[in-house]
């Protein structure tokens, strides 16, 4: 799935881009119900908002006070979005025109102006949001660069993961009626977000995780 941008084209990943952040903040203004949060970033937001004494304890705490639940598809496959303040729907965690958790800031904000979608044999396409127009005068970056630099390893690991169980885990949410979608909806929250030790690796939990969301799913899928 893109994240949605007003105005975006394919890139290469050796393409020289102009770019430059400006430090204006526009990028973090009128995002109501646009920055989602995947699974490795409400684990990673909570961590941090922990060690920063911002009376979080763990990922419930964290998405009470930061985040909400809307649906990503018409089946109703939840997920969480940052909230947003003020008359311009800015973030949550804008302060100053600056991010008050950027070393723990979601994966939209960190490849921004880049966004990208699975391809493949496990490969992905990239592109590049332009609705910010003053944003590309001045400065350079190429995709290979950006990516290097603000996507690690375990990022890769959660991604592949990611994209490779969410088309099956969408299609037993379709065949699930309407009785059990509350049900289903609750699973999926809890499967995706809050059943995570915040001292314990991430990834071996989300896979235990997605690999129990499915068969729950499927369960409440074959009820009659």
């Amino acid at each position: 799935m893109k994240d949605k941008c007003f105005e975006i084209r394919p890139v290469s990943n050796r393409e020289h881009i102009q770019f430059r952040c400006t430090r204006c903040g526009d990028c973090c203004r009128h995002i109501k119900e646009d920055v989602m949060l995947e699974s490795f970033d409400a684990y990673r937001l909570a961590k941090h908002l922990r060690q920063t004494g911002s009376y979080v304890q763990n990922i419930e705490d964290a998405l009470i006070k930061y985040a909400q639940p809307i649906p990503l598809t018409d089946s109703g496959f939840p997920i969480y979005v940052l909230k947003v303040w003020g008359e311009d729907d800015a973030c949550i965690f804008l302060k100053d025109n600056c991010c008050s958790v950027y070393s723990a800031r979601p994966r939209t904000c960190r490849l921004y102006p880049l966004t990208m979608e699975p391809a493949a044999g496990g490969q992905f396409h990239y592109f590049i949001c332009q609705d910010k127009p003053h944003h590309f005068v001045g400065g350079s970056i190429r995709p290979r660069d950006w990516l290097r630099e603000h996507l690690k390893r375990a990022d890769y690991e959660f991604l592949a993961e990611e994209f490779a169980r969410i088309p099956e885990l969408g299609k037993a949410m379709r065949q699930i009626k309407e009785d059990n979608i509350a049900r289903a909806i609750v699973a999926a929250l809890f499967r995706r977000y809050y059943n995570y030790d915040l001292d314990a690796p991430f990834l071996p939990q989300f896979c235990m995780n997605m690999d129990a969301l499915f068969q729950e799913l499927t369960a409440l899928a074959a009820q009659v």
